[in-house]
């Protein structure tokens, strides 16, 4: 079950560097807290859940931007070291590479700044430069930390090609009516399902989305797993999370739902093996510091999914 090796994901997504301060807790408006430590980690959705896919497993080639500074030097590198193919990883002299402020209490909670830079240039001039790419996956995975447009022509690219469509929408902002359809897994969590559905209510609000046209819906709970809607007239599924040895970062998890998710849908895994798959690799993730250092590998999600 989605142990093996195989497959292609293509994922369309942001590059951030993380500057990531830890304290006791939250400060208050207006508050000057002393934090108790500092670090700067290679993140943004597109990139965390392009490394959380590689290491699960899939072939991957990362579509995206980069400012010509020293933190697009730094993920160029570390995307290539992780086997991800990086041709389509664009340097952009006008704009920095996207970064993102990100707070952390005690618990592992986190509160976060994001700042788009070359992210927000991410166009669909570009995706059209890789329909050839996009069209040879067996899987895209795509986020919406770019640009809308973006994301619409890579959808509609990988649609025209048979290749399946994730869309983790993240975070949530309304979406063009005629893009619904061309998803065929929408991967949210329940703040999202709730801003997109329209409904306090998680499942309501699932119903609602697959209503619009989406093939599944999958919404992540945190440690509670997370429940699949396969089609309006179906109760949802749900599927269990796993213990966790302690929770140090809540950052990232949800990526590495999706990455690993996508890999394994890539594999041949059904939607339901697939979300197995997707919660053990986040159970994972919460238990390390920073997003991408957080990414499990294929060896620790199978030895997760086997209880060890």
């Amino acid at each position: 079950m989605a142990s093996q090796r195989g497959g292609s994901v293509v994922v369309v997504g942001s590059c951030n560097m993380d500057m990531v301060t830890r304290a006791p807790r939250f400060p208050s408006a207006g508050e000057h807290l002393i934090a108790t430590a500092f670090g700067t980690y290679l993140g943004g959705k597109g990139a965390n859940q392009a490394i959380a896919a590689a290491r699960a497993g899939a072939s991957v080639a990362m579509v995206g931007r980069v400012g010509s500074d020293a933190f697009g030097t730094q993920m160029v590198v570390a995307l290539a070291e992780a086997g991800i193919a990086v041709d389509a990883v664009a340097v952009d002299e006008g704009a920095p590479t996207g970064n993102a402020s990100i707070w952390l209490d005690a618990s592992g909670e986190n509160r976060l700044l994001i700042f788009a830079g070359a992210n927000g240039r991410v166009s669909p001039s570009d995706i059209r430069k890789q329909r050839v790419t996009i069209g040879a996956a067996s899987v895209l995975l795509a986020q919406l930390e770019v640009p809308i447009d973006a994301i619409y022509e890579a959808c509609t690219a990988a649609r025209a090609a048979g290749v399946r469509v994730v869309l983790n929408a993240a975070p949530a902002s309304p979406l063009p009516a005629d893009l619904w359809t061309l998803i065929d897994v929408l991967v949210v969590n329940q703040t999202e399902a709730v801003a997109l559905g329209g409904d306090i209510d998680a499942v309501h609000s699932s119903r609602v989305l697959v209503s619009k046209g989406v093939g599944t819906v999958v919404v992540t709970l945190g440690g509670a797993g997370c429940i699949v809607m396969p089609d309006i007239n179906s109760d949802p599924i749900a599927i269990s999370s796993f213990p966790v040895r302690s929770v140090v970062d809540t950052t990232g998890a949800g990526d590495a739902f999706c990455g690993a998710f996508a890999a394994s849908l890539a594999s041949g895994a059904s939607v339901i093996d697939a979300a197995r798959v997707g919660n053990a690799a986040g159970s994972l993730a919460v238990e390390v510091l920073g997003a991408i250092p957080s990414m499990p590998t294929l060896e620790q999600i199978q030895r997760r999914l086997q209880g060890r």
